[in-house]
């Protein structure tokens, strides 16, 4: 059975954060979307323990100011899509819990090589 959960990211350009990260150009912090799209997904199914990321496609910069967010979950994963206020894909990938990581139960980020696709 798959849920769904809509919201928007605030991520606000006086934060200090944004003085150095870049100077001139602010850009919101990858880790920082990660971080955003686990505490949502802690929050909105308390059940659901992220233990890993797999997937994630930065698509664009993604700037200080407010995105829409839409995550799609199922027992073992989590969908997770950043949008610019148009629609279009910004950020793309997927939370996963203990059960998907292995046997084992380690966590892990798993990315691919620049200019791979999954």
């Amino acid at each position: 059975m798959k849920t769904v959960h809509e919201g928007t990211f605030l991520f606000p350009a006086t934060h200090p954060l944004f003085a150095d990260h870049f100077e001139g150009a602010p850009v919101v912090p990858g880790s920082l979307l990660l971080r955003a799209f686990v505490e949502e997904a802690g929050t909105v199914w308390p059940d659901f323990a992220t233990q890993g990321a797999t997937g994630f496609r930065f698509r664009r910069f993604v700037t200080p100011g407010r995105h829409p967010f839409r995550m799609e979950r199922t027992d073992l994963t989590v969908r997770c899509t950043l949008m610019d206020t148009q629609g279009g894909v910004l950020v793309r990938g997927d939370l996963t819990t203990a059960d998907a990581t292995g046997a084992d139960g380690e966590a892990a980020l798993h990315t691919s090589p620049r200019g791979t696709t999954a």
